[in-house]
């Protein structure tokens, strides 16, 4: 699609939020009237930063049917800019929700909403072989209609199966598992880990160490006890689901994973 025809499909609005590589743009779908996301990204960029776009767009077109994932409707070029239209989420991310919460802890019959809706997500993903390796509150958002959808799959992985391994550092580090964080190889499970420290942050209003800088978490982690939930976090149920997914034996969270259908 031409640089003007873009600009005749679409009309952009106010910036509702920024990235590693563009911003993102309420905007308009002229041809439907329906409100969608639009991120622009600057493609006169280094080679490797084209290549993590080409990879986002690839796997956004194959998720297109995925069950709570955010739609996708297209990529449009506009001169040396890409234009990645996708469904808005009107009532913004589940770490906003929290900053509007009383302490930004969210209350739990809400919590196991959000919780079911990203399992569906990542059933979907992890049968597709895929690991999204940055779940936490920010990437999750809410629709309008209330609809949960797991979002930002800038850094997700394509493996050959659902029980390949990869070893590359990489995700936001108070979510990361300790495999990740320790450079050892790792699979969907580590997204197990993460759904945990998501649980984690919505029960306290924050994840673990969230006192401490980034590098000094990813060191902390492989060596650290195990977050958990105390009495007084939340209900028995939450506090053994959010212990069930935080075990620091990759194996064991497979097991475990298997019988969530995660």
């Amino acid at each position: 699609m031409s640089q003007e025809l873009v600009h005749q499909r679409f009309q952009r609005q106010a910036i509702i939020g920024r990235g590693g590589s563009g911003f993102v743009y309420k905007g308009i779908d002229k041809l439907s009237g329906q409100a969608v996301a639009l991120k622009i990204i600057n493609l006169d960029t280094a080679e490797d930063e084209v290549a993590d776009i080409q990879h986002e767009v690839a796997l956004l077109t194959q998720l297109r049917d995925a069950p709570n994932v955010t739609k996708y409707f297209g990529c449009f070029l506009d001169g040396p800019r890409l234009w990645i239209a996708m469904e808005l989420a009107q009532g913004g991310s589940v770490s906003s929700l929290m900053n509007a919460c009383k302490d930004s802890i969210i209350e739990e019959k809400f919590m196991v909403i959000i919780i079911r809706e990203v399992l569906m997500a990542l059933a979907f993903l992890h049968k597709s072989a895929i690991i999204h390796r940055d779940i936490k509150a920010a990437n999750v958002l809410v629709a309008a209609s209330g609809r949960v959808m797991l979002c930002d799959f800038g850094i997700s992985a394509l493996l050959s199966s659902n029980t390949s391994k990869r070893n590359t550092l990489i995700g936001t580090p108070h979510w990361m598992a300790p495999e990740v964080a320790n450079s050892s190889t790792y699979d969907i499970t580590a997204d197990v880990w993460s759904l945990g420290i998501f649980a984690y942050e919505m029960a306290k209003g924050s994840p673990p160490h969230s006192d401490l800088r980034d590098y000094e978490v990813v060191r902390l982690i492989p060596k650290a006890k195990t977050p958990s939930l105390q009495e007084g976090d939340g209900s028995l149920g939450l506090r053994e689901f959010v212990s069930f997914c935080l075990h620091a034996v990759p194996s064991e969270v497979r097991i475990i994973a298997d019988s969530l259908a995660i």
